[in-house]
């Protein structure tokens, strides 16, 4: 409706018919001349607005039809996104890092608009990897308990519920306590 009016007020400003309270009495042929040229202008004018009002209208709901493929283009691209997300985290998580490690990671991807994968594979990942050994090393220096003799266990007196096999130490243990119960 504003688009009408405002097509109306758009338009070149055409002679207006004054009216007159004596019509019909002074008609003269001039009159009558001027004012069917007038009224083919209005009449020009009138259809103009509606050709515009009609293109208008069947312009609107064509940008309408275009808008709704892309949401779909967009669903499978955030399920894609979500997918990679998801298995970039299983990889991160197969790794043998500490969690703050993980997070740093994690964090780094977001922020850079990464994939975990392309993150790993970053400087940043090399370093952070690089670091972590490098304290894991002096850890293993600094306690000097470990590399000592090795001092038999009494198979007996252990449970085999103590052993953790979720950790290296845990499964070598296991491992003895088994070879312990064949010698047996």
């Amino acid at each position: 409706m504003e688009n009408e009016l405002e097509l109306e007020d758009s338009s070149t400003p055409q002679e207006e018919v004054v009216a007159d309270d004596n019509i019909g009495e002074d008609e003269t042929p001039e009159k009558d001349a001027k004012l069917d040229e007038v009224n083919k202008k209005l009449y020009a004018r009138a259809k103009k607005a509606e050709a515009e009002l009609k293109a208008y209208k069947e312009k609107a709901p064509k940008e309408e039809i275009k808008s709704q493929p892309e949401p779909k283009e967009d669903l499978s691209k955030l399920i894609d996104q979500k997918v990679e997300e998801k298995l970039g985290e299983k990889d991160l998580n197969a790794l043998d890092l500490k969690e703050d490690t993980k997070e740093s990671i994690k964090n780094y991807a977001k922020a850079n608009g990464l994939s975990i994968q392309k993150a790993l594979k970053s400087d940043y990942f090399s370093f952070l990897k690089e670091k972590e050994d490098n304290a894991k090393k002096v850890e293993e220096a600094s306690i000097g308990g470990k590399r000592g003799a090795p001092t038999s266990k009494d198979f007996d007196k252990i449970d085999p519920k103590d052993y953790d096999l979720t950790t290296e130490e845990g499964r070598k243990g296991w491992e003895e306590f088994k070879n312990h119960l064949k010698t047996k």
